[in-house]
């Protein structure tokens, strides 16, 4: 096996592409214009492109862009409190920026199929003091019904916000993640599907949206600097971030093509298996395949095989997420007495396999291979 496949998440830069993003780069320091420059406007208009909206808005971080996003929902619904429902199956980013907007997250349950947002429990929640849903494409699924919720949504006049920090080129039937509510929240993190380090992409077909994004990243800046018009920060994706993203989003197309083929791999080799579940994508969804998550056999400690896969042959596996964001320390005042016990059972079981563009699809037999038996070895001594 490749020392490569072994491991859990890496970041890849193409070789090729390199020269002229080194030269780009130098252009930029000997230039002097670090921010708010072509290759970040260059940026915006390809990202658009490719997700299928008119309005793309570079940030620094997913988190910013769930954040304002969330913030033109209160304004344009003019609620200056209330809930916004999310999945508790996320990272804590998600609700951080509900609580920084000044709103009450409200959790909700995990489908088992693809363990993005139960989309029937999150209809149940829905209220009056309902300013937003922020549906979570975990692991690069677009949810199982999502349909649904957005026509129940629409109905209430309640915008569904898309967290796509896992799904840069996922899609639905012909609509891309980020084009199927009424904004799209991109990550470009280190491990994720396209990467420049850390930075951010709001999407979105409403101009008010991409109006009051661009002066929000900025400190809430008007016409100038020396007109502050709303409570910003400072949000802005730098020029250099913005060439590295740039010669990611090209590779986009590539980098689906070998996601898609570790998973298909891991799945043709668990297809027969008895013991470890697969994840079910949602009728005409092609997943990301950010990661690639799988559930253990009921009784079977998911920790310790975890460990044995890592200590034993150098395998890094990972969650998304436990334990969930309502269990974690610095949420409690707000998920004090939340039960979700379809979440938190559903998550204990639940790992994800080696899944980036130094995984070789060959390499998938002998991973699962070696998960089986660890599994099949803990099952025993349970």
């Amino acid at each position: 096996m490749k020392p490569e496949s072994r491991l859990g998440a890496r970041p890849t830069f193409f070789e090729d592409d390199l020269p002229c993003v080194l030269a780009q780069i130098a252009d930029i320091l000997r230039g002097g214009k670090l921010i708010l420059g072509p290759h970040a406007e260059a940026l915006e208009a390809e990202f658009a492109n490719r997700i299928g909206v008119r309005h793309a808005v570079s940030v620094a971080s997913c988190s910013a862009a769930l954040e304002i996003t969330i913030r033109w929902a209160m304004a344009s619904r003019k609620m200056p409190s209330g809930d916004v429902i999310l999945p508790s199956n996320t990272f804590a980013a998600t609700v951080t920026a509900a609580l920084r907007a000044g709103l009450t997250p409200v959790f909700c349950e995990t489908d088992a199929r693809d363990y993005c947002l139960d989309v029937e429990d999150a209809i149940s929640r829905l209220s009056d003091r309902t300013v937003a849903v922020v549906v979570v494409h975990l692991a690069g699924f677009i949810p199982h019904g999502i349909a649904l919720l957005h026509g129940e949504c629409e109905r209430r006049g309640i915008p569904i916000i898309e967290d796509c920090a896992h799904a840069a080129g996922a899609s639905l039937d012909d609509r891309m993640a980020g084009a199927i509510g009424a904004a799209g929240c991109f990550s470009f993190y280190p491990t994720k599907v396209l990467t420049c380090g850390v930075g951010g992409m709001i999407t979105t077909d409403h101009d008010d949206l991409a109006t009051m994004a661009r002066t929000l990243r900025h400190h809430g800046v008007g016409s100038s600097m020396e007109e502050i018009v709303e409570l910003g920060s400072d949000w802005l994706m730098d020029e250099v971030r913005a060439v590295i993203a740039r010669a990611q989003l090209r590779r986009l197309d590539e980098i689906l093509v070998h996601r898609r083929a570790v998973a298909l791999s891991y799945k043709q080799e668990l297809s027969g298996s008895g013991l470890i579940r697969l994840p079910v994508a949602a009728p005409g969804c092609e997943p990301a395949f950010y990661k690639f998550p799988v559930a253990l056999p009921d009784g079977v400690d998911r920790d310790r095989v975890r460990t044995l896969l890592r200590e034993r042959h150098g395998i890094e596996t990972g969650t998304l997420y436990d334990p969930p964001a309502h269990q974690m320390p610095a949420f409690q005042s707000v998920a004090r007495g939340v039960s979700l016990p379809w979440t938190d059972a559903l998550l204990a079981r639940q790992l994800c396999l080696p899944m980036h563009l130094g995984v070789d699809p060959a390499d998938c037999g002998e991973i699962v291979a070696t998960l089986e038996a660890m599994v099949v070895e803990e099952a025993r001594a349970c």
